[in-house]
């Protein structure tokens, strides 16, 4: 041994010797507490993984049926977690599920307006900046491999089927639509206008578009998007030849393109979105379920048993939403729900009888629902306000809604408001109608009760307005329409008409409340399946979402009855996505 080796040796025993006799240090008192876990999708399902060795060694091989699940975005964490457990679950199944993933292959999209598009288009002035177009795409590419980079599934990418001549070639058809007509606009037999129009809707906020040169740019890049959607979809299907495939909303230039596109090629198609009641999901075949709620037969429900144990969910269920819970957007909490306590406060005249109306978000109801007796929703609610403002014998209350609330409480903030629509058409209201405000916190379930007849186009709440025996009156097309228990009015002519003897109509139908008590069970407890599989770390902003189990053994078949439904459905086309915790003999 050297020298050198032995000074080596001598100097580690001696340290070794310190180090033994010193009593170990304190530790700060942070580090002694439990290390937190990653939070990021990809690290959740690894964890899965790694708890699920058993499940993972046998997977069964990948030949059923190829499934795309067109997520495309990474910015929309709920699609990763909702699609990512879905497409495990069929592949723990033995089908073949595809995640797809845009990677800035598209133009502009809804989360971000401007994408690849330089000048002339910088006049839109959201994200128009170089370095945050770039940002928002590469960070979005980056959560979508984030979120299923672990899993044992197969993906793809718009940008994998893009020409680099693309945008270019399409630029030079987009520039011969009118602005006028570009909602009709058609490619390659896709409605694309359409899915534009809805886009530009959603990003401004409005229910109807101004002609000025930011909705101009920001229409036309949305135009040339869903016409990049078109040919990107076609040559991917050419190539992976899916099967089926599933998809968020069903609407918009993303989702609502290319499943336009799925069902020109006879590609089942199945739409998911999660509803307003907590820790649910609902989906539907072949279009996005806010078509598919308004046709949908009335066997599905009509002759549902209400067993004492149905009608104690239900009740319980509406009570609660009346208090500001059982939902993801709460707008009843500490609300002022005497009769006596509103009437005041709006200065009613005791005397007379109220009818109340309740009005959609604007630019929500112009994506949703068509048009029968009305222009739009605001043609309808001037008319309805200067009709009422003819007559001295009744009171008309508007209940704007209370999802255009200012403050961070709105859930879906709007650019224009309903109120200041009302102001510009009325600068002097008629004494004998009443505004609400979307922010006060007058109770609409106290306001329908203390009201004749409600008045509503669009709005959701009208199934648990007939549940209270008040007539409901509907003017647009919504779900509420045809299921029986409201008046259904084809024509304006029709709604004025029924308006002249609004006092008169009957309160308190059996049957009409039988038929509504029986919807709001199918729609809030069938349609919208129990889905216990994940959760949300913010309820108001329905953020955060993360699963909610540790190993794969909860998505083997049998273990979440939900989920096999959702599985059939999205393998077989045919299964109602309908699934009751309760049976009809409970």
């Amino acid at each position: 041994m050297s020298k050198l080796s032995r000074l080596v040796r001598d100097w580690i025993a001696q340290a070794k010797s310190l180090v033994a006799e010193r009593p170990a240090p304190a530790l700060p008192e942070q580090a002694t507490q439990e290390v937190v876990e990653d939070p990021s999708l990809r690290a959740q399902w690894q964890r899965v993984l790694d708890n699920s060795p058993e499940i993972t060694k046998s997977l069964p091989p990948a030949t059923g049926a190829r499934v795309l699940f067109a997520t495309s975005w990474g910015s929309a964490e709920q699609c990763l977690v909702l699609e990512s457990i879905f497409a495990m679950a069929l592949r723990m199944r033995g089908e073949n599920p595809i995640m797809l993933r845009c990677d800035s292959g598209l133009p502009a999209c809804e989360y971000n307006p401007n994408a690849k598009f330089v000048a002339p288009y910088e006049d839109v002035k959201s994200n128009n900046a170089d370095k945050a177009r770039t940002d928002i795409c590469t960070q979005c590419t980056l959560d979508h491999h984030q979120g299923y980079g672990s899993l044992p599934i197969d993906t793809c990418a718009f940008n994998d089927y893009a020409k680099h001549d693309d945008l270019a070639r399409i630029l030079k058809i987009v520039d011969q639509v009118p602005f006028q007509d570009f909602r009709e606009f058609h490619y390659r037999g896709i409605a694309v206008g359409e899915h534009a129009f809805a886009t530009t809707v959603r990003v401004q906020r409005r229910g109807t578009l101004i002609d000025n040169p930011e909705t101009r740019a920001q229409s036309r890049r949305y135009l040339a998007a869903s016409m990049m959607v078109v040919d990107l979809m076609e040559r991917l299907i050419a190539d992976i030849r899916p099967e089926r495939v599933v998809a968020v909303h069903g609407v918009y230039v993303t989702h609502g393109t290319l499943c336009e596109v799925a069902r020109k090629h006879d590609i089942p198609v199945v739409v998911y979105g999660t509803p307003l009641r907590k820790n649910s999901i609902w989906l539907s075949h072949k279009d996005t379920y806010h078509r598919t709620l308004i046709s949908e037969p009335k066997a599905l429900w009509e002759n549902l048993p209400l067993t004492p144990a149905r009608r104690d969910r239900m009740n319980s269920y509406i009570a609660g939403k009346r208090l500001g819970g059982r939902e993801y957007a709460a707008y009843y909490k500490d609300s002022i729900d005497s009769p006596e306590a509103i009437k005041q406060e709006l200065g009613l005249d005791p005397n007379l009888p109220v009818v109340s109306l309740f009005t959609n978000v604007l630019w929500d109801a112009q994506l949703f629902y068509q048009y029968n007796a009305f222009d739009n929703m605001l043609d309808w609610l001037n008319r309805t306000i200067n009709y009422f403002g003819e007559r001295d014998d009744v009171q008309l209350v508007v209940r704007v809604h209370p999802a255009e609330a200012s403050g961070g409480r709105g859930t879906l903030p709007t650019n224009q408001p309903i109120l200041a629509e009302i102001e510009r058409e009325f600068p002097e209201l008629p004494s004998n109608v009443k505004i609400i405000r979307p922010e006060s916190k007058m109770n609409s379930y106290t306001l329908a009760e203390m009201s004749s007849a409600a008045l509503i186009y669009g709005a959701r709440m009208g199934v648990e307005i007939a549940m209270l025996g008040v007539p409901l009156i509907v003017a647009g097309e919504t779900f509420n329409r045809g299921k029986g228990y409201s008046y259904d009015v084809e024509s304006a002519e029709e709604y004025f008409e029924l308006l002249d003897r609004v006092t008169e109509l009957p309160r308190r139908v059996p049957e009409s409340i039988g038929l509504a008590t029986k919807y709001a069970y199918h729609y809030f407890f069938k349609l919208m399946m129990d889905f216990p599989l994940y959760e949300v770390s913010d309820e108001f902003q329905v953020s955060g979402a993360r699963l909610s189990f540790k190993t794969l053994d909860a998505l083997v078949p049998g273990r979440c009855a939900s989920l096999d439904t959702i599985c059939d459905g999205i393998v077989d086309g045919e299964t109602p996505f309908l699934h009751d915790e309760l049976s009809d003999a409970a």
